[in-house]
């Protein structure tokens, strides 16, 4: 992997960070409505794409690195939900979104138990050995 990437991936990291805790900061009301929105976007956009670029760079299988990108592409359309103004858009791509980290959810959960039963398996064998 070029030595570029992981810095630009760490870079996205660590300004999706820097956003997140300007976002904390702006609920001492220096800020206006509209650049919070701005605030709370701007850390799920970067955070969405540094973990694109880090799968595409990772080359991880199909069929994982298309589970990969729904989670970056789902940090994505939640950021395009906070700037959108209250209505049947703003609902449908906030809904989309929590189905999407619940479908990314039970993914993990699958994979975890599938890992533990493994572990499982592996360790009789052993102990039968």
């Amino acid at each position: 992997m070029s030595k570029v990437i992981p810095s630009v991936v760490g870079f996205l990291a660590a300004s999706a960070l820097l956003c997140a805790a300007l976002l904390l900061l702006s609920h001492v009301r220096v800020t206006s409505e509209e650049a919070h929105g701005w605030l709370s976007s701007l850390p799920l956009a970067l955070a969405g794409v540094a973990y694109a670029v880090l799968q595409i760079r990772l080359k991880p299988g199909r069929r994982r690195l298309l589970k990969r990108l729904l989670l970056a592409a789902s940090f994505l359309f939640w950021a395009v939900d906070q700037l959108l103004p209250p209505g049947a858009w703003a609902m449908f791509i906030g809904d989309a979104v929590v189905s999407a980290y619940v479908l990314d959810l039970f993914w993990m959960i699958q994979e975890q138990r599938d890992s533990i039963g493994r572990e499982s398996v592996n360790q009789r064998t052993d102990e039968a050995a």
